[in-house]
């Protein structure tokens, strides 16, 4: 979605650069370079993932105009704004915020309530995203004011789902394990964005560092990473192929 949003962006005549925070070190950013000031990334239960509020928050103090743009599967509340009020403290000066559907890619046991988006459905799912992204990179050409999710329904149901994940979600969602299956091709290991898999005699073993982004889960070559011994049941927790629907997406390294 963010490497779209570039391109409309420069369709439109801006030198939009997208760039993803697991690849470029807050050492290596010059905010004093830019006009403006985007952060698009995927809703964790109506936060922004660890790893990336971390990254904002080593950003350095500016003036300068601030848009939030989020991907969920299903809804998104508050979280674009709440992501970058961080920000906000610091100077930036937010002027859009909001959310574009995507298909669901979080579908294990115990958060089983809205199934992974079926892959006849996702075509559909994009063609709706194409179209709204295209509408927000006319508004962030304009820098025109627009603010999604900080009604009331939307503040509150944000602060519930991260009071929710806090107190009780992180303690359901259980460990993740490779099962048998499990080759020691090592991609878990190289494509974890917390390093939160290590090989250790040829097979791959799980550490505590895990912001359940569902990559390993999701993409293993041999679907050998398991939530809980249910997700065997590969008919029914059905993995998310990405939006190309393809097992190694482009945007992934």
């Amino acid at each position: 979605m963010a490497q779209r949003l570039a391109e409309q962006l420069r369709a439109r005549g801006d030198a939009a650069t997208a760039f993803s925070c697991e690849d470029v070190p807050v050492a290596q950013i010059d905010v004093a370079a830019w006009d403006v000031l985007g952060i698009a990334f995927p809703v964790h239960s109506s936060f922004a993932a660890p790893v990336f509020r971390d990254y904002l928050e080593q950003l350095p103090p500016a003036d300068k105009p601030l848009f939030a743009v989020t991907t969920a599967g299903y809804w998104a509340g508050d979280t674009a704004w709440y992501a970058a009020q961080p920000l906000t403290r610091r100077g930036y000066r937010l002027f859009l915020c909001a959310n574009v559907l995507m298909p669901n890619n979080f579908f294990i046991p115990k958060m089983d309530v809205l199934p992974v988006t079926p892959p006849e459905r996702v075509p559909r799912f994009l063609e709706r995203a194409a179209r709204r992204v295209a509408r927000l990179a006319r508004r962030i050409h304009a820098q025109e004011r627009h603010i999604e999710g900080t009604g009331i329904i939307g503040r509150l149901g944000g602060a519930l789902q991260r009071w929710g994940y806090s107190t009780f979600e992180s303690r359901m969602l259980a460990r993740f394990s490779a099962d048998e299956q499990c080759t020691g091709c090592g991609w878990c290991v190289r494509h974890c964005p917390t390093q939160s898999w290590e090989l250790r005699d040829g097979k791959a073993h799980f550490m505590d560092r895990c912001i359940f982004c569902m990559r390993c889960y999701s993409f293993c070559p041999v679907q050998a990473i398991q939530a809980t011994e249910k997700t065997r049941r590969v008919t029914k927790y059905r993995r998310y192929q990405g939006p190309e629907g393809k097992r190694y997406p482009k945007l992934v390294r």
